[in-house]
């Protein structure tokens, strides 16, 4: 099961919560400049960063037994979050493409 490997003592919950080190927040770095004059880019690197910070929170619940569940309040909001970035990413790429 997915939770138990969080579980292990050697999990490094860490990274989790380092929106730098993924696929997204390297590829919004490598692109500040040309994003920062859309709408949606403002909104999007702060769900992110929120989304990266309740990452690591939920992994270090996980790790100390405090959720259990898939269903527990943390992990619902926490897929709100990624709705809402996955939202804008399409807000995002509809302005650059009106724009272009």
């Amino acid at each position: 099961m997915a939770l138990d490997t969080i579980r292990g003592k050697d999990f490094d919950t860490q990274p989790i919560g380092d929106e730098a080190r993924c696929s997204l927040g390297q590829w919004l770095a490598a692109n500040a400049r040309e994003l920062e004059g859309y709408g949606a880019t403002r909104e999007l690197l702060a769900v992110h960063q929120e989304f990266h910070r309740q990452s690591e929170s939920i992994a270090d619940a996980i790790r100390n037994e405090k959720i259990v569940n898939l269903t527990d309040q943390a992990i619902v909001g926490f897929g709100v979050l990624s709705a809402r970035i996955e939202a804008l990413l399409q807000q995002l790429e509809k302005e650059i493409r009106q724009a272009g």
